[in-house]
């Protein structure tokens, strides 16, 4: 991860890429956002939440990806249509995918630990000792 870096989330309260964003957050980095719910109206509740928790919030038209020294992440659920991919390849920010950025974390952690498996994965991660991967807050679901 870059140290100074600012990261903008496309698709920022997604289940997948929330609970990557606040992680981020937990280790000192400035998060930016965008959501196609949030530009609907969808769940105002959890991007007031993260408002309140010093996420700032963009509509997903560009608008908020405006330095090379932004790291954009997106999910394969991101078409490369979406304007702030546009905006990312335009201004020159790095782009990278989910997997990448939680494999920078993953090698990056002093103890790693994988949950695999058909089921159960949910439980036994929510058992883990909070220390895995440092403190992070809970938004509304």
């Amino acid at each position: 991860m870059k140290s100074d870096a600012s990261y903008f989330f496309c698709g920022i309260g997604g289940s997948g890429m929330l609970p990557l964003a606040l992680i981020v957050q937990s280790r000192g980095h400035a998060i930016q956002g965008s959501d196609r719910s949030r530009d609907q109206g969808r769940t105002p509740e959890k991007f007031a939440w993260l408002a309140d928790h010093g996420v700032g919030l963009f509509p997903q038209d560009g608008s908020g990806v405006t330095s090379p020294d932004q790291v954009v992440i997106a999910s394969g659920a991101i078409e490369d249509t979406v304007p702030d991919i546009a905006a990312a390849k335009r201004v020159g920010a790095t782009i990278k995918t989910r997997p990448q950025l939680l494999s920078e974390l993953f090698n990056a952690a002093p103890t790693s630990v994988g949950v695999a498996g058909t089921s159960g994965k949910s439980t036994i991660t929510g058992m883990m000792p909070g220390s895995c991967i440092g403190p992070v807050a809970t938004p509304p679901s």
